[in-house]
């Protein structure tokens, strides 16, 4: 079979770098950054996040080939500044905007476990502090069977969870 084992779209050989930067000889102030282990999802969301800096002239990505996993992000900006600076601070403004959603994710979820909901969604809590979604435990009867994620029994990938 052509296709690659699934881990190869996620882990990074040893030695690789996450990310290859090269300057574009064609266009002035460009340059191309290689991301190694990312698809569209990474991509598309660093594209427009970089196209919202009015210092940005050109951003566009490609994936070379469905069964290689990394793509490829051209970056061209104005004389004031540099692509590698603008990237940087994209990655800040969706970092600090992912963790304001989670934010207020935590916090609907904190509100709504106080106030006891309905009974449909029960937050069980790991540990002596509120850890936010990652504190939820998995082997309670919320995920569906206690034990785990089983779901009603009838299939092991069925989760049951009431929102």
């Amino acid at each position: 079979m052509n296709a690659p084992e699934r881990h190869e779209m996620f882990t990074l050989p040893e030695g690789a770098r996450k990310i290859d930067i090269s300057k574009d000889a064609k266009m002035a102030n460009c340059v191309k950054f290689s991301i190694q282990r990312e698809d569209h999802t990474v991509a598309n969301i660093l594209r427009y996040k970089l196209l919202q800096n009015p210092q940005v002239l050109f951003a566009a990505y490609r994936m070379p080939h469905p069964l290689e996993h990394h793509v490829e992000l051209k970056v061209q900006t104005t004389s004031r500044t540099t692509p590698v600076d603008v990237m940087k601070e994209a990655i800040e403004l969706l970092m600090q905007d992912y963790g304001n959603i989670r934010s207020a994710f935590d916090n609907e979820l904190f509100r709504v476990e106080a106030s006891g909901g309905d009974g449909s969604m029960r937050a069980t809590r790991i540990g002596a502090g509120y850890g936010g979604f990652g504190a939820l435990d998995p082997t309670t009867a919320e995920f569906g069977v206690a034990g785990g994620m089983g779901g009603r029994g009838d299939r092991s990938d069925d989760v049951d969870i009431d929102f």
